[in-house]
C-alpha cells in the first residue's frame, strides 16, 4: 500500500475554498456510481426499483460515504478543528450565565499567576545586567571563631585573593559613604561608592558618556577622578554632555568627571552587604587599601570567574587561601577567618527568594482552585448534555471525537479566560509596584513582558486541559449507550465534583492558613518595640565638605553650633545627633570591643555596632537611659574617653554585673584614623533594633563624636507641639533647612523625613508578603466558595424528583435541610483534614519570614478552619433553603 502523501497548499485551499463546488462534484459521483451499479443489476434481470435499492445499499448510506471520503481530504483535521470550535463557541454563547463565570474564575486565577510571575521573572529570573553575568561572583569574609558571617573584608584580604587565585579573573572592592556636591545650584547630598580602579570594569558596566576608571587611577599619586549615575547627571547638570572633563566639587575638593553610567544603572547586591542600588558618584580609593590594617574590615568585595573556572573550584581554592592566610597573619587566626563565595545573582535575592517563590506557590494554589471550580462547572454542564451526547454516540460519534469536542470547549473557555487574565494581571501588577518594599532588587522592572505573557499562555493551555479532563472521563467511563438513561451516571458526577470540592476546601485552608500567619506577623511587628519611640521626631542628615571643614576640630564646632541652633527653634522639646540613624540604609559600621586587659585569645572575638553621638540624642530618639548618664558636650577630645552601652552587650559582657565603670577596647577615629582605645562605660541604654525591627542584632556601643568624628551626622528632632500624641514633626523641615543654612550654605541637607517613616519602611518587606498572601487567601475563599455553591445548586437541581417525593412521604424541611447541608458539611470536613495536613508540614516552609509566631499556631490554624467551615455552611444555605420549597408535584413534572 502506497503511503499517503501529505497535502499541499493547494488542496488544503481548494478544500476551504471551493468546498462547495467539491461537495457538488461528490454527489454527482456517487449518484453516477449509483446509476452504473443499477444498470447492471438490470442488466441482469432484476426490475429497475429493485435495482436501485440494492445499488444503494451496495454503495452504503450517501451521509456515511461523504463522511468517510471527508476524512481523508487535506486538511480534514483542520476542518474539524474549526467545528468543534464553532460548536463549542455556539453552545458558550447559548449558556451566558455558565460562560460568564468560568471566564471570570479562570481570569482571576491565570492573571494573578502571571502577575506574580512577572515579578518573579524580574527579581529571580532576568540575568543581571552587566557583561556576561554568569561569571560574576560575591566573595564573603566570615569570623567563626566569633560567629560573625559575611563581614567586610581587609584590603589585605582582598589584595592576598588577587594575587592567590587561580580561578578568579579578578577581585574588586566598594564601600559606600556620603559625600556633598556643591558648587552650581543648591548643595546636594550623595552616595558615594568608594571603589578599586577595576571595580566596573569587574561588573561588567560601561559609561554611556566617557569611561569608567582605568588600572593604576586609584591612589595618592592619581588624579582626584569621578564617575557618576546618570541621574545626577541628569537632575544637577542638565544630561550635559559636555560635563565629562569639566570638573565637580565633591567634599570641597575638586575631581574630573570622566564618565556617566547608563541610564537605569543600578547596583544588585544583597541587602546585607550596605551596598545601596542607587549611587551616585563613584570614586577610586585615595591611598593602597592593601596597606591599611589587616583587621579593618570595610569592603564588600566582587569577583569574575575565568572562562572555564566553576564557583565550585573557585569555593574550594579560597578553603585553601584562607587556611594559608590564618597560618601567616595572626589577625586571621584569632577570629577564624573564612572566604566563601556565590554567583552574585542568587546571592543578591537570597533573602527575597524565599518570599517570592512562596507567593508563587500561592497563586499557583489558586490557580489549582479555579481550574476545580471550572472542572465542576464543565461537569456540570456534562451531566445536563448527557443525552446529547448520547445521541451523538448513537449517529457514529466516536468516543475520541466526542471526547476532543468536549476538550475543545475546555480550551476555548481557558482561552477566553487567559485572554481576560492579561487585564487582571496589569491591575494586579500596578497593585504589587505600588507595594513594593524598597529593598526588592529590580521588581520595578516587572511588567507583561514576552516571557510573562508567554507564560500565560502556557498555564491557559494547562488549565484547560485539566479543567476539561474531568467532564470527559465522566462522559467515557460508562458505555455511550447507556446515557440515555440520565440517572445512571448522576451519581459518578457528583462524587467527582465532591472530590474537586474536597481538594478546593483543603487548598483553600492550606492558603488562608499561610496568610493567617503572614498577617499576624505583620501586625506583630506594628506592635514590636525598637528600642526608640519615634513618634513626633524629625529626622535630617548634614555631610560636610572637606576643604571647608579639614580637620575635627572644625567639624566638632560646626556640629555644635548645629545642635544649639536647632535646639532654640520654636516647639523642639530635644535633639541630638547619631552617626548611623535606626533603620535607614546607610552603611552599617560595626567593630570588635574587648574588656581592658583581655588574653589575645578573647580579642576580635565578638563585634558591636559602633555609633558616634552627641548630647540629647537619647532623649530626643526616645531610648530610655537604663544607668548611668548621657554623654555631654563636656566629653571631648581633652577628657578621658567614654562610651554609652546598650543592655544587650553590658549583659554579655559582665553577666550580673553592672556595667558602670568598667573599661572595654573600642575603635575611635581621630582625623580619619581608626585607633583601638580604653574607654570607660558611663551609662547603660535600651538595646535597639537597628537593622530590622524582626531580629535583635549586634549590641551597641555610642561614642561621643566630640571625642570620635564622623564625616556625616543624622539629626533627631523632638517636636514639643502635640498633635495627637506624635505632634507635628514636619512643622519643624522649614527652621532646620534655615538653622542650617544660617551656618554654611553650602552644607547640604538630606533625608528630611520623620522617624516613623524609617520604621514604616522596615515594615514593607512583611507588609508586601502579608497583603499579597491575603489577596490570595480572599481569592482562594471566593472560588472555593463558588465552588462549593455550584455543586450543591447543581446536587439540587439533579435530586427535586426525589427530594419531591421525600417532602410527599412526610419529610420534614429541617430533615430536607440536614440532607443537603449534612454532605456538604461532611465534604468540607474532609477537605479540612487534608488541609491542616498539608498545612502543618508545609507551613515550616515560611517558619523564617515569621515574627512572634510559629509556622504551626494553633490560634490560626482553628482559625482558618472556621472561616473555610462558615464559607462552606453559608455556601450550602442557599441552595438548601431552595431545597425546603420543593412540593411534591415538582417531582412529577421533574420525571416527565
Amino acid at each position: 500500500m502506497m503511503p499517503r502523501r501529505p497535502p499541499t497548499l493547494s488542496s488544503v485551499w481548494r478544500h476551504f475554498f471551493r468546498r462547495e463546488a467539491e461537495e457538488r462534484d461528490f454527489a454527482e459521483e456517487i449518484e453516477a456510481h449509483v446509476e452504473l451499479l443499477a444498470e447492471e443489476r438490470v442488466a441482469a434481470g432484476m426490475s429497475e426499483a429493485e435495482a436501485r435499492r440494492a445499488a444503494r445499499i451496495e454503495v452504503g448510506g450517501a451521509e456515511q460515504v461523504r463522511e468517510a471520503v471527508r476524512d481523508v481530504r487535506p486538511g480534514r483535521r483542520l476542518e474539524q478543528l474549526v467545528q468543534d470550535l464553532r460548536y463549542a463557541a455556539r453552545g458558550l454563547r447559548r449558556s451566558p450565565t455558565f460562560t460568564a463565570a468560568a471566564i471570570l474564575t479562570l481570569a482571576l486565577g491565570i492573571g494573578a499567576n502571571g502577575a506574580i510571575f512577572s515579578v518573579l521573572d524580574a527579581v529571580l529570573l532576568r540575568p543581571l545586567p552587566y557583561d556576561d553575568p554568569s561569571r560574576l561572583v560575591a566573595v564573603w569574609t566570615e569570623f567563626r571563631s566569633s560567629g560573625q558571617p559575611r563581614v567586610p573584608a581587609s584590603g589585605h584580604e582582598m589584595a592576598e585573593i588577587g594575587r592567590r587565585s587561580r580561578s578568579l579573573a579578578a577581585v574588586a572592592g566598594i564601600w559606600v559613604g556620603g559625600g556633598a556636591v556643591t558648587g552650581a545650584g543648591e548643595p546636594e547630598q550623595v552616595r558615594v561608592g568608594n571603589v578599586t580602579a577595576n571595580f566596573l570594569s569587574v561588573l561588567g558596566t560601561h559609561a554611556q558618556e566617557g569611561r569608567i576608571f582605568r588600572a593604576g587611577e586609584e591612589g595618592a599619586s592619581a588624579p582626584a577622578l569621578v564617575v557618576i549615575s546618570d541621574g545626577l547627571w541628569r537632575r544637577r547638570f542638565g544630561a550635559d554632555p559636555a560635563l565629562v572633563g569639566r570638573s565637580l566639587r565633591l567634599d570641597g575638593r575638586l575631581h574630573t568627571v570622566v564618565g556617566v553610567l547608563p541610564r537605569g544603572f543600578e547596583m544588585i547586591y544583597a541587602r546585607d552587604a550596605s551596598v545601596p542600588a542607587e549611587i551616585d558618584v563613584w570614586r577610586p580609593f585615595r591611598d593602597d587599601v592593601a596597606r591599611r590594617p589587616r583587621d579593618l574590615g570595610f569592603l564588600r568585595m566582587i569577583g569574575r570567574l575565568r572562562p572555564g573556572a566553576s564557583v565550585a573550584a573557585a569555593s574550594s581554592e579560597l578553603d585553601a587561601i584562607a587556611a594559608s592566610l590564618r597560618r601567616e597573619f595572626r589577625e586571621y587566626a584569632t577570629p577564624g577567618l573564612a572566604l566563601s563565595i556565590e554567583p552574585l545573582r542568587r546571592d543578591a535575592v537570597r533573602e527575597a527568594r524565599p518570599i517570592l517563590l512562596a507567593l508563587f506557590g500561592a497563586v499557583g494554589m489558586v490557580t489549582l482552585i479555579a481550574c476545580a471550580n471550572v472542572a465542576n462547572l464543565l461537569l456540570a454542564r456534562a451531566t445536563r448534555r448527557e443525552r446529547e451526547i448520547a445521541l451523538r454516540a448513537a449517529l457514529g460519534a466516536t468516543r475520541g471525537r466526542i471526547a476532543r469536542q468536549l476538550l475543545t470547549e475546555s480550551l476555548l473557555l481557558a482561552l477566553l479566560g487567559g485572554a481576560a487574565s492579561l487585564a487582571v494581571a496589569a491591575g494586579a501588577l500596578r497593585a504589587l509596584l505600588a507595594l513594593r518594599p524598597a529593598g526588592l532588587a529590580r521588581i520595578q522592572s516587572a511588567g507583561l513582558s514576552f516571557p510573562v505573557i508567554a507564560f500565560t499562555f502556557a498555564v491557559t493551555a494547562a488549565v484547560g486541559l485539566l479543567s476539561g479532563l474531568a467532564p470527559v472521563s465522566a462522559a467515557l467511563g460508562r458505555a455511550l449507550a447507556s446515557r440515555f438513561q440520565a440517572r445512571g451516571s448522576a451519581a459518578a458526577s457528583s462524587r467527582a465534583q465532591r472530590t474537586l470540592v474536597l481538594a478546593e476546601v483543603a487548598l483553600g485552608f492550606l492558603l488562608v492558613t499561610g496568610a493567617g500567619l503572614l498577617v499576624r506577623t505583620f501586625v506583630g511587628l506594628l506592635h514590636a518595640d525598637p528600642g526608640f519611640r519615634s513618634a513626633g521626631v524629625l529626622t535630617f542628615q548634614v555631610g560636610l565638605s572637606g576643604s571647608a571643614y579639614p580637620d575635627d576640630a572644625s567639624t566638632k564646632r560646626l556640629f555644635r553650633r548645629l545642635l544649639e541652633r536647632v535646639e532654640a527653634i520654636p516647639g523642639v522639646d530635644s535633639a541630638g545627633a547619631v552617626s548611623h540613624l535606626p533603620l535607614d540604609d546607610y552603611p552599617n559600621w560595626y567593630d570588635y570591643y574587648w574588656r581592658e586587659g583581655a588574653p589575645e585569645s578573647e580579642r576580635n572575638a565578638q563585634m558591636a555596632d559602633h555609633r558616634a553621638i552627641l548630647p540629647g540624642y537619647f532623649r530626643s530618639a526616645g531610648i530610655a537611659l537604663l544607668a548611668g548618664r548621657d554623654v555631654s558636650l563636656n566629653d571631648d577630645s581633652d577628657r578621658p574617653n567614654v562610651i554609652v552601652v546598650d543592655e544587650s552587650l553590658a549583659r554579655r559582657t559582665w553577666p550580673g554585673r553592672s556595667a558602670l565603670g568598667k573599661r572595654l577596647e573600642v575603635v575611635f577615629i581621630h582625623e580619619g584614623s581608626f585607633d583601638p582605645t580604653v574607654a570607660e562605660v558611663v551609662g547603660v541604654v535600651r538595646h535597639v533594633r537597628d537593622r530590622s525591627l524582626a531580629e535583635d542584632g549586634r549590641g551597641q556601643v555610642y561614642v561621643p563624636y566630640l571625642q570620635s568624628a564622623r564625616e556625616k551626622l543624622a539629626f533627631t528632632v523632638r517636636t514639643s507641639a502635640p498633635k495627637g500624641e506624635g505632634g507635628n514633626p514636619e512643622a519643624l523641615a522649614r527652621p532646620v533647612r534655615e538653622a542650617v543654612a544660617s551656618l554654611d550654605r553650602d552644607l547640604a541637607v538630606a533625608k528630611l523625613r520623620t522617624l516613623d517613616s524609617y520604621v514604616a519602611a522596615a515594615r514593607q518587606s512583611t507588609r508586601f508578603t502579608a497583603a499579597v498572601a491575603a489577596a490570595l487567601a480572599g481569592v482562594a475563599l471566593l472560588l472555593a466558595f463558588v465552588g462549593i455553591y455550584g455543586v450543591v445548586a447543581c446536587s439540587v437541581a439533579a435530586r427535586t424528583g426525589e427530594i419531591g417525593v421525600r417532602m410527599a412521604l412526610g419529610g420534614s424541611p429541617a430533615r430536607i435541610l440536614w440532607l443537603v447541608v449534612g454532605q456538604t458539611l461532611k465534604t468540607t470536613a474532609a477537605g479540612l483534614a487534608a488541609g491542616l495536613a498539608a498545612a502543618l508540614a508545609l507551613t515550616g516552609l515560611i517558619a523564617r519570614m515569621l515574627y512572634g509566631i510559629g509556622p504551626r499556631d494553633p490560634a490560626t490554624l482553628a482559625v482558618s478552619a472556621a472561616v473555610l467551615a462558615a464559607a462552606g455552611l453559608l455556601a450550602s444555605l442557599l441552595p438548601a433553603r431552595r431545597a425546603m420549597r420543593v412540593y411534591p408535584t415538582d417531582a412529577l413534572r421533574h420525571d416527565a
